[in-house]
């Protein structure tokens, strides 16, 4: 009995199998080149259709897409097909449906069959738009209907004294346009043409009337009250005055604002952080290195810290009637070298030179070139260290006390803060390129500089931007090198020079090879309103483009320390003047 049934078992899967075989066969007999039951193409019952019936009705439901309604309450909005380049392709989605429980392997068939007929089966409308256009639009109606919301704030008296009033503020709304570009895409899928709600976002930030007397009653107690913050280690001193107290006040809660104090501490950090200096010394011609600038700690404000210090101090002046003191968190790192240290270091005679000259740079320029030049004077690089021009340097801008000149800058002549800087990489690179000292990193300028091929050739420039690009080298020897400014404001010229101690190397630097090479464009006049009107200065010569090459071989007897090429490819470059514009 037992072997019977064991023999019944496959024979009745198999039977089985084959009625499901022919069930299927009969259904895709029935339904041969039709869309399957449960299959529904952009919102409508499909089944039994053939292509060309799909077609013809999605191209009727198409025509009433040809405008989509967008809605708020009782207003409207339309963007026409036509604004976003809308298209849709029937013939594409109607093939989709038919290929529902068509494609595949018999599995996948059977079951896209059943769960068509089971769960139903939605074919989405195939359509394209332009999306650059569909942004467009989208936003243009957001701008139509947003409204910024009026943030409150304290209103200190205008003659001083004890009054004060917060203003509560005023709600706001703003379209969600991530959400609307979801719903409109929603709705061309299906090919709907019914309108579409705006989803539009109230911004909250009127205070109630119990915040705003929280937040007046929280102003009083502040004003007249002041923060006082000292750094011990430079002798400064800054305030917190009542009325920035009154800026960083979260008026809907009893809080403050970190972001806005945050803002404020790295603006302080910035006037504060300064790196270790080692002890500066001036090498004469006597050979004797002599003491001119003692060493410092270098300083960083810690930002967390201060943050958390400056909220609790502020909540205690709510409270308190005297006048808070506060100390500036820093942080402090040793300098490696201190004056007594000096006759140690190896610093014995020089090691390489380079220069420039910067005739015919404007004021500005010039300053610049010297502030960055006095950065460098006296910088000691320890055996084994990498010498980074911007980390020495430090930032360039107007906060650190650079002055706005002329800079090339994305294909552009223009006013950018610290222009000159780079005469003193090209300078510094130079010297370094004469010391045999490895170089790490070095970019080209983009276009060829007049002021660097005075007395030198093409190509023996180094460009520097913060935080990129940076002109690095090494001081592989056993001893520190010693970087010596030399300036000559009325030659309008710059030399840097190396101290060390020689290890016998000897730098050969190529002749420079041009090629390729390409004409200027057109002069470039440039209005200046500095400069009275009739007066022209020529800040840039005509420069052609190229590309060049130059070869650097540094060797120790019949040792190859160093070869390598430096290459250059500079567009061509016009003449730029400034033409003035300053009425008397």
């Amino acid at each position: 009995m037992m072997k019977r049934l064991k023999q019944a078992k496959p024979v009745a899967i198999i039977l089985s199998f084959a009625v499901l075989l022919s069930l299927l066969a009969g259904w895709q007999a029935k339904y041969r080149n039709r869309v399957f039951p449960g299959v529904s193409v952009a919102g409508i019952e499909a089944e039994g259709m053939d292509k060309n019936e799909v077609e013809k009705i999605l191209q009727e439901k198409y025509k009433k897409m040809q405008t989509l309604k967008l809605v708020s309450g009782t207003n409207h909005w339309v963007i026409g097909a036509g604004d976003i380049d809308l298209k849709f392709y029937p013939d594409e989605t109607a093939e989709a449906a038919i290929n529902i429980g068509r494609k595949g392997n018999l599995k996948t068939r059977i079951t896209e069959i059943f769960n068509a007929l089971r769960n139903g089966k939605q074919v989405n409308a195939v359509y394209s738009f332009d999306e650059a256009k569909f942004n467009e639009a989208v936003s243009v109606i957001a701008q139509q209907i947003n409204i910024p919301a009026q943030e409150p704030e304290v209103i200190p008296a205008m003659q001083g004294g004890n009054q004060i009033s917060v203003s509560p503020g005023e709600n706001g709304q703003e379209v969600n346009e991530n959400l609307l570009g979801q719903r409109i895409r929603w709705h061309l899928s299906g090919a709907d043409s019914q309108p579409i709600e705006l989803p539009i976002t109230l911004l909250r930030p009127k205070l109630t009337a119990k915040q705003t007397e929280n937040a007046r009653q929280r102003a009083l107690r502040l004003l007249g009250k002041k923060i006082k913050l000292e750094l011990e280690e430079t002798r400064q001193n800054w305030e917190i005055t009542d009325i920035l107290m009154l800026t960083w006040m979260d008026l809907g809660g009893d809080g403050w604002l970190e972001q806005k104090i945050s803002v404020w501490v790295e603006e302080l950090a910035l006037s504060i952080d300064r790196p270790a200096q080692n002890a500066n010394f001036r090498f004469v011609e006597s050979g004797k290195v002599e003491e001119f600038k003692p060493e410092k700690d270098g300083l960083r404000v810690m930002r967390e810290e201060m943050i958390n210090k400056i909220a609790e101090t502020l909540k205690k002046s709510e409270t308190a009637n005297e006048e808070q003191t506060l100390a500036v968190a820093i942080e402090k790192t040793k300098p490696d070298v201190s004056a007594g240290e000096i006759n140690d270091l190896g610093i014995k005679e020089m090691i390489g030179r380079g220069e420039s000259w910067f005739t015919g740079s404007i004021t500005n320029r010039i300053y610049n070139l010297k502030r960055a030049a006095d950065l460098l004077n006296g910088v000691l690089i320890a055996p084994g260290e990498t010498f980074s021009f911007n980390k020495t340097v430090g930032e360039i801008s107007a906060a650190t006390g650079y002055k706005s000149a002329y800079i090339i800058k994305e294909g552009k002549t223009i006013l950018g803060d610290g222009g000159g800087v780079c005469q003193v990489s090209t300078t510094l690179f130079r010297a370094v390129l004469a010391s045999g000292l490895p170089i790490e990193e070095r970019v080209a300028h983009a276009y060829r500089v007049s002021y660097y091929e005075v007395n030198y050739q093409v190509g023996y420039d180094a460009t520097v931007f913060q935080p990129s690009p940076d002109f690095k080298f090494v001081n592989d020897t056993p001893g520190y090198v010693l970087i010596q400014t030399v300036y000559d404001e009325a030659k309008k010229y710059l030399a840097f020079e190396l101290y060390g101690t020689s290890d016998g190397r000897k730098a050969e630097i190529s002749k420079a090879r041009v090629w390729e090479v390409t004409a200027p464009p057109p002069d470039l006049y440039i209005d200046d309103p500095t400069l009275p009107v009739g007066k022209v200065v020529q800040t840039e010569h005509k420069a052609w483009g190229s590309k060049v090459a130059f070869d650097w071989k540094v060797t120790k007897g019949e040792e190859v320390l160093q070869e390598r090429t430096f290459y250059s490819n500079y567009r061509s470059w016009q003449a730029v003047y400034l033409r003035g514009t300053k009425v008397n």
